[in-house]
């Protein structure tokens, strides 16, 4: 018998804000404020060190992945 399934360290909502973040940076390539696209690169280099994280104690950050404003 095995127990519950662990939880997730990444939501898909947290997925999901990145890529609708990536997707609005992507509309407006030459207008998006640097300050911004650098906090989407730390948000998802977060993101996807919390996928590839082996310790389950470990989550990604929501306020990064927030930080774009949301979808």
């Amino acid at each position: 018998m095995t127990g519950p399934a662990p939880e997730p360290r990444v939501s898909i909502r947290q997925i999901a804000d990145l890529l609708a973040w990536a997707r609005r940076l992507a509309e407006q390539p030459f207008d998006a404020d640097p300050r911004e696209r650098a906090a989407f690169h730390q948000a998802k280099t977060d993101l996807l060190a919390s996928i590839n994280d082996p310790d389950p104690e470990h989550t990604a950050h929501p306020e990064h992945t927030a930080q774009g404003g949301g979808a």
